[in-house]
């Protein structure tokens, strides 16, 4: 629990990552993040910004339990990631976790509802269960009716649904948006933000995106700035409208 009485999912302490940290020429060390922390709560829409090569893509990947930090802790619900044995860290990928690519990521010879269904196999459930989940899913992000097109025959906006649908279709407590309107026209930008909001409002999951897109100020509930591996800053929804305010006065 935080001191602002908000229950805390994420919690990053102190997290260091050093790439080529076994060479002792310390001149060829990457420092992609440099003892940065930073709380996510429960529920929250959290964006995290930052220039190319300020290291938000490596905590995105922390967070995602994709890579071990070389320093600090990660934790989800109070467990420290690194503690967790592979058969529980893709426990955790599995239930705990969905992720949304840039690029999509749809097997393109399944269908729409085969690829949302993909994850329920993997979750031990029922081919009948899963299905239904996956429409069900695909219903919110409004492709009900294109559920039996492959990707091919879907436009890119529709596949970044499809993708969106998939992520969700487990019902993770955390989704995990890397860049996920990066490859869209500004309004097909917006429906995507509007369809993760919406699911995000039926099922209470908490996500975490990393973006360049300036349409994220205005949909999360908090944003934080990172900058030569360094938290710069965090935001709220009120301090982000009235820097939008700002902005657009002048």
């Amino acid at each position: 629990m935080s001191e602002s009485g908000r229950s805390v999912i994420v919690d990053v302490q102190d997290v260091k990552m050093v790439y080529n940290s076994k060479s002792r020429d310390e001149s060829t060390h990457v420092h992609a993040l440099r003892g940065l922390s930073v709380q996510v709560y429960e529920n929250e829409f959290f964006a995290i910004m930052g220039p190319s090569g300020s290291g938000k893509s490596t905590l995105f990947n922390m967070i995602g339990a994709l890579q071990t930090p070389t320093g600090g802790e990660v934790r989800i619900d109070g467990i420290n990631l690194a503690s967790l044995s592979p058969q529980q860290l893709a426990a955790v990928r599995c239930f705990e976790l969905g992720y949304i690519f840039q690029t999509y990521n749809l097997l393109p010879v399944m269908s729409a509802l085969m690829n949302v269904a993909l994850p329920t196999v993997f979750a031990g459930l029922s081919t009948e269960e899963g299905e239904e989940r996956a429409m069900e899913c695909l219903k919110i992000v409004g492709l009900g009716e294109r559920a039996h097109h492959i990707p091919s025959e879907l436009s890119g906006g529709q596949q970044q649904r499809v993708a969106i649908a998939r992520a969700f279709v487990n019902k993770p407590r955390i989704i995990l948006a890397d860049e996920p309107t990066g490859n869209l026209d500004s309004n097909t930008g917006q429906e995507i933000i509007n369809y993760m909001r919406k699911l995000q409002d039926e099922m209470g999951t908490t996500i975490i995106t990393v973006t360049h897109d300036d349409k994220m100020l205005t949909a999360a509930d908090r944003m934080a700035w990172i900058r030569d591996g360094l938290l710069e800053r965090v935001a709220n929804r009120e301090e982000i409208e009235i820097q939008v305010g700002s902005i657009k006065e002048h």
